[in-house]
């Protein structure tokens, strides 16, 4: 090869912009051998495009139909200004959605086979789910057979059943879709008065099926949820419009319970329950049961809940309307027991005990499975092992133990891994910080240590947003030791700072929490709704009775009017976490034995 053939400089070829002389032929009409008719108007085009974009235009092209041979096809049951968006996006592939246009371009598009742009319209419905449009899309998604906008509008249905079941359109859905949503716990209705309602809006609503269906549909009405008060208006029914018997049984608590199959969703309050500590042993508690306090944020009330005994540094889990407290201190004796409250019945149950003390330790719950992690037995004695009790079984098993002794850790669990934040190893004279976290995986009984850049411990930690938001603590404060100039941990101090944590274990610059208030460590913080609270906490001198919250995308915290009710300075280190209390109308059904409707039958 000649030098100069060497020194030349090879050019690549130009890329043919095919998606550009497309566009140009479609909007100058050049070649188009195809004609699309909908409600009379027609439109030119290409039919090799077309049945490249469409399985369904391919097979009326390559068939020896009429329409191949003309290349005219006739669309039904298209609105002429879809057809042209349609257009629009397989010449040019830009599609402009709005709430309006999207579910008969979803159709359309589902029906014409061009699932690009099926799979765009569902995407963007997903995101826009509303009370308006959710039953119509419900009803789309059966058409079409796409699970996943089906499960989403069926779920959004459940949730916001009380304000849906009086609207027109909750009388077009189907009978499967019906039971489907009445035979869920997560209707939310704060009585089942409104179920019993909606059924009979609906059989009333279809004058020709309706009454055959009584009896299928009121076995999915949890009749025995009715108070006396209620049960008045389902008698003047069954006077009033005639074909129905009325069956009653009396039924005590467990049975009134099995009988209806549980509460839904809407008949809980979710509260914050705070399992009472301080810092310090007070002589006053030693004999006393301790406080369980039930803070209903909506309401900004509290509530005392049955106590156990004298408890410090408790740790605190819930699932449902059942609190789970492990370990603690009690009377200077570190504790092994694990205790059941079930705010149903109002009682606190004891049950099997951890394999060793725990104290300050991490304990979370994760698909009925409670996991006790590190803490510490004695004062100086920190813990690596950790445990797993299997509500079902009522049993504890080892797991992987953890890559260091910790306490003192804030605690959370995403998408079935437990994370443990910050935390502290070792007492001798000062604390001594773990740089980093843990992240405990489920599935493979793994742990995975990932390094932060500075320590901290009594924080507080919370699951939200695919993320961790770690709330304020004692942060590791280092002083210049004046011999080699190297840097030595030898207090701490209370931070102000909170940050977000990626489900990696990375610091994210780019999620922004506000400081709290002030520097704030030992406190309880808690997730309600989409809510953060804050509740008492410490600084190195004084404890705290404030509650604060902050809701993500607001700039900065609120505090609540009232303060925790405690008559001393304030309170820190006790477990909390949020529970589901029935409501007490519900809960009085429950309190003594009477006689409930069991059914209601077509003659």
């Amino acid at each position: 090869m000649s030098s100069s053939r060497k020194g030349k400089k090879q050019e690549m070829p130009k890329p043919l912009e095919l998606s550009k002389g497309i566009k140009q032929l479609y909007q100058h009409q050049l070649l188009c051998d195809a004609i699309l008719v909908c409600e009379g108007r027609r439109f030119s085009c290409h039919r090799v495009l077309l049945a490249a974009a469409s399985p369904y235009f391919k097979d009326v092209f390559v068939s020896s139909c009429k329409e191949s041979q003309k290349g005219e096809v006739v669309l039904q049951d298209m609105a002429p200004s879809t057809l042209q968006s349609i257009l629009n996006y397989v010449y040019t592939e830009e599609l402009p959605l709005t709430p309006a246009t999207a579910p008969e371009l979803f159709a359309a598009a589902s029906k014409l086979q061009i699932f690009p742009l099926a799979e765009i319209c569902s995407r963007f419905l997903l995101k826009n789910i509303s009370l308006k449009n959710c039953i119509g899309l419900c009803r789309l998604a059966q058409i079409y057979n796409h699970q996943t906008i089906l499960c989403a509008t069926t779920q959004f249905i459940i949730l916001n059943f009380g304000r849906l079941c009086v609207e027109d359109d909750f009388l077009s859905l189907d009978l499967n879709s019906l039971i489907t949503i009445l035979s869920s716990d997560g209707l939310g209705v704060a009585s089942e008065l409104e179920v019993y309602q909606a059924v009979r809006r609906w059989i009333q609503f279809q004058p020709a099926t309706g009454h055959s269906l009584i009896n299928e549909l009121m076995r999915h009405v949890r009749l025995s949820l009715l108070t006396d008060r209620e049960l008045v208006e389902v008698q003047l029914d069954s006077e009033q419009f005639g074909g129905v018997q009325l069956h009653w049984k009396e039924l005590d608590s467990e049975e009134r319970l099995h009988e209806s199959g549980g509460l839904r969703e809407g008949m809980y309050d979710e509260v914050i329950v705070c399992v009472d500590s301080r810092m310090w042993e007070d002589q006053e508690l030693v004999n006393e049961d301790f406080l369980v306090g039930c803070y209903d944020p909506q309401a900004e009330k509290w509530e005392k809940l049955p106590g156990l005994k004298s408890l410090t540094y408790p740790a605190c889990a819930a699932q449902g309307d059942r609190l789970y407290v492990s370990g603690g201190i009690c009377q200077n004796v570190y504790s092994d027991a694990l205790y059941e409250f079930n705010s149903f019945k109002g009682q606190w149950l004891q049950l099997p005990s951890m394999s060793v003390p725990r104290a300050t330790h991490g304990f979370l719950i994760c698909n009925r499975r409670l996991y006790a992690m590190g803490g510490w037995c004695e004062f100086h004695e920190f813990l690596d092992s950790a445990e797993c009790f299997n509500i079902a079984e009522q049993e504890w098993t080892p797991i992987s133990r953890m890559p260091c002794v910790l306490s003192h850790s804030a605690a959370a669990v995403l998408k079935k891994k437990l994370y443990l934040l910050g935390g502290t190893t070792e007492v001798t004279g000062f604390w001594q910080f773990h740089r980093g976290l843990l992240i405990y995986d489920i599935s493979s009984n793994m742990w995975t240590g990932v390094s932060l850049g500075n320590g901290f411990f009594s924080a507080g930690a919370v699951a939200m947003n695919n993320g961790l938001y770690v709330i304020g603590g004692y942060a590791e404060k280092r002083i210049r030791e004046l011999s080699d100039g190297s840097l030595i941990p030898e207090n701490c101090h209370c931070m102000r700072k909170c940050f977000f944590v990626t489900e990696d274990g990375k610091v994210s610059e780019e999620v922004m929490v506000p400081k709290l208030p002030k520097g704030i460590a030992y406190a309880a913080v808690v997730r309600w709704e989409n809510r953060i609270y804050v509740l008492g906490g410490e600084n190195l001198t004084q404890c705290y009775k404030t509650i604060y919250y902050w809701e993500p995308g607001r700039p900065r915290w609120s505090k609540c009017p009232e303060d925790i009710p405690v008559t001393h300075e304030g309170v820190s280190g006790f477990g909390c976490t949020t529970l589901k209390r029935p409501k007490k109308e519900i809960l009085s059904l429950f309190q003594k034995t009477s006689v409930a409707l069991t059914a209601v039958v077509g003659k």
